[in-house]
C-alpha cells in the first residue's frame, strides 16, 4: 500500500514538473518576442532620433555640397544600421524549421493544395520530377514601384525645384531635410527595379536548392536541401497586421540571416511545416509516383493549363 503510494505521489509529481516546465518554455518564448519586438521599435525610433539630432547641431552650418553629403551620408548610415538590426531581430522572432529534421516532420500530412496570399489556389511555375520552381517576382512589379518613386523626382527636376542654385538659397535645414527624401525615394526606387530575380529551384537530381539574393549585394547560392530552412515572412496581403496565421512561406539559409526568400504560399507555420515535408520528401523518395500528393498539384497544374488551352481555342 506504501509502496503504491509513493508510486502515485511520484506519478503527480512528474505531472507538476512537466506543467512547470512547459509555463517556463511559455514564458521564456513570451519573453523573447517582447525583446525582439523591443528591439525592432527601437532601432525604427533610433533614425528619426539620430535625425532630428543633426538638424539640431547643424542647424547654422553653411550650405555646401561637402556638408550636404556628410549630412546624408550620416544620416543614411544610421538608416542603414537601423534596418540591419531590425532584420536581425525579425530573423530570430520567426521559427525556423530545418529540411534536416526527419523525425519531427514524418508525420506531418500533405494539404490537397496550397494558398497563395490572396487565399487562392498556389500555382509551382515548374513542378515534375526533375525540378520544382517558383518564381515569386514580375517585372510589372518592378517597373511600377520604380515609377512611383522615380516620377517624383523627375517631376522636381523638370519644375526646376532641384537646382545648385535653388538649393544653396536655402538654409542647411531646409536643404537637407529637401533631399534626404528624394534620396530615400531613389534608392527604395531603384532596389524594388534591381533586385536580384527571386527565382527558387529544387533540383531533385543533385539534391540541392538554388536561393536567389535578396539584396543587390548578395548572390544566388546553391546547397544541399539539409542545410536550407523553411521560415516565415509578413504576408502584406492578411488583412490584419499578424495575418492571423496567414503568414508568407520563406526560404532561407540559416547562415545569412539577410536572406529570407518569400515562395508566395500563405498559411503560417502549419503550411510551413508542410511544405517542409513535402520538399523532405521530393528529395527523398526514390520515385515520386510514391508520393500521391505531388500527383495532385502535378495534375492539377496540367489540367488547368489544358483548360485554359481550350479556352482559348475556343475564343478564336
Amino acid at each position: 500500500m506504501k509502496s503504491e503510494n509513493n508510486k502515485n505521489w511520484q506519478h503527480r509529481k512528474n505531472i507538476i514538473g512537466d506543467a512547470e516546465c512547459q509555463e517556463s518554455e511559455i514564458r521564456k518564448g513570451k519573453w523573447h518576442k517582447r525583446k525582439c519586438w523591443t528591439i525592432i521599435l527601437g532601432s525604427a525610433f533610433l533614425w528619426p532620433l539620430t535625425t532630428f539630432f543633426i538638424v539640431f547641431f547643424n542647424q547654422h552650418r553653411d550650405v555646401t555640397f561637402i556638408n550636404l553629403a556628410l549630412g546624408l551620408l550620416a544620416i543614411n548610415m544610421v538608416f542603414c544600421l537601423c534596418y540591419y538590426i531590425g532584420l536581425r531581430a525579425i530573423w530570430k522572432l520567426y521559427p525556423k524549421i530545418s529540411l534536416n529534421n526527419k523525425e519531427t516532420l514524418k508525420n506531418v500530412t500533405l494539404p490537397y493544395h496550397w494558398k497563395d496570399l490572396l487565399g487562392d489556389r498556389f500555382k509551382f511555375d515548374r513542378i515534375d520530377d526533375k525540378q520544382i520552381i517558383i518564381n515569386n517576382d514580375g517585372i510589372a512589379v518592378r517597373v511600377f514601384f520604380l515609377l512611383i518613386f522615380l516620377v517624383p523626382f523627375l517631376a522636381l527636376l523638370y519644375w526646376g525645384e532641384i537646382t545648385p542654385s535653388k538649393i544653396t538659397s536655402e538654409s542647411y535645414v531646409n536643404a537637407l531635410l529637401f533631399l534626404e527624401p528624394l534620396f530615400f525615394i531613389i534608392v527604395i526606387g531603384l532596389k524594388a527595379f534591381l533586385q536580384p530575380w527571386r527565382r527558387i529551384v529544387f533540383d531533385r537530381d543533385s539534391k540541392t536548392i538554388t536561393i536567389p539574393g535578396r539584396f543587390m549585394f548578395q548572390k544566388k547560392e546553391t546547397l544541399p536541401y539539409e542545410q536550407v530552412v523553411i521560415t516565415l515572412f509578413s504576408n502584406h496581403h492578411a488583412k490584419t497586421f499578424n495575418g492571423k496565421g496567414e503568414e508568407e512561406i520563406a526560404i532561407a539559409n540559416p547562415q545569412r540571416t539577410l536572406g529570407r526568400i518569400p515562395l508566395g504560399i500563405a498559411g503560417g507555420i502549419n503550411a510551413a511545416r508542410q511544405f517542409a515535408r513535402f520538399i523532405q520528401l521530393y528529395m527523398e523518395e526514390e520515385e515520386v509516383r510514391n508520393i500521391p500528393e505531388f500527383e495532385k498539384y502535378k495534375n492539377n497544374d496540367k489540367q488547368e493549363a489544358d483548360q485554359d488551352r481550350m479556352e482559348d481555342i475556343n475564343t478564336w
